[in-house]
């Protein structure tokens, strides 16, 4: 009987509908199967020897005979692992000083009625859109004594007005009946922003969290311009001068064909190795990154 009542109300489709099926389970696979297997062959090579590789033709997706020569070779750099901390250390402080500015001012350039709301807001886009350069920068850098120092990558990370312009506009979209009744209960600006709006922004600080993240681990070419010692340099300056360094001492170690790797398996297991701390963490901030950036970038 229930199965009879469970055929009796399922939709039917008309063709229509199910050639439409067809046509977006195929486009989605296809996608799918698009970025799936570039992370799969880059993967792969990065465990393919040399003699594998010549086999095939340098196109290796699973390889026969798997081989970790590349990724010991990463590994065993010098400061390789004092560089992960660093890059470690770099992002989780980033992340920080980018929120203890992007909030607040957020929170108050949504304040229309603040005298000189308009002319801050102004002040601030200009910023945005038109920055110093290159040589100006350096010269800041160094006025400011923050060369071949850790902290030159953490100064310039406070603020940041397109995260601002996310939080004013999300905080904006706070329904007005929830400010109203703070302020009956004698609520402060302050008392509001960490009591209400905060909490209300989870998602959204979250969402820039990961773009502020990925930007602090992907980071290289900063470090090139203002450190110099080894010591206090990210993983990918590493990595970057792995890649495009010449491999040709690794040739002549005492390896069979089987056993050697290639400047692209080296290319393949950096990449690997860059990406894989971030690819551990986004899983968990999928659904913040997703809600987030929606809520925060509709307005109304």
């Amino acid at each position: 009987m229930a199965r009879a009542l469970r055929r009796k109300n399922r939709i039917r489709m008309t063709r229509a509908d199910i050639i439409y099926q067809i046509i977006i389970y195929t486009l989605v696979t296809l996608i799918t199967l698009s970025c799936l297997v570039p992370l799969l062959y880059v993967v792969g090579m990065s465990f393919t020897s040399e003699g594998e590789m010549i086999q095939k033709n340098y196109f290796v997706i699973i390889p026969e005979q798997p081989t970790t020569s590349a990724y010991r070779y990463v590994f065993n750099q010098d400061n390789f692992w004092n560089s992960m901390l660093v890059s470690v250390a770099r992002t989780l402080l980033g992340v920080m000083a980018m929120l203890i500015f992007v909030v607040p001012g957020g929170y108050i350039m949504a304040k229309h009625d603040m005298p000189g709301n308009k002319p801050i807001m102004m002040f601030f886009i200009i910023t945005m859109l038109i920055q110093g350069g290159l040589i100006p920068g350096y010269m800041l850098m160094k006025d400011l004594g923050l060369l071949n120092t850790f902290w030159v990558y953490i100064v310039p990370a406070f603020g940041g007005v397109y995260n601002m312009l996310i939080v004013k506009i999300f905080v904006e979209n706070i329904p007005g009946d929830i400010v109203e009744s703070a302020d009956l209960d004698g609520a402060t600006e302050l008392q509001k922003m960490i009591l209400i709006a905060v909490p209300l922004l989870v998602p959204t600080i979250c969402a820039l969290s990961l773009f502020s993240a990925v930007g602090h681990w992907n980071s290289w070419f900063d470090a090139m311009l203002y450190v110099r010692d080894p010591k206090i340099q990210p993983v990918q300056l590493l990595i970057r001068n792995l890649m495009t360094a010449s491999v040709s001492d690794t040739q002549n170690m005492n390896m069979t064909a089987f056993q050697k790797m290639t400047p692209e398996g080296l290319k393949m297991a950096c990449v690997v190795v860059a990406m894989a701390p971030i690819l551990c963490v986004y899983p968990f901030l999928q659904k913040y990154f997703i809600f987030g950036m929606y809520t925060g970038s509709v307005k109304g």
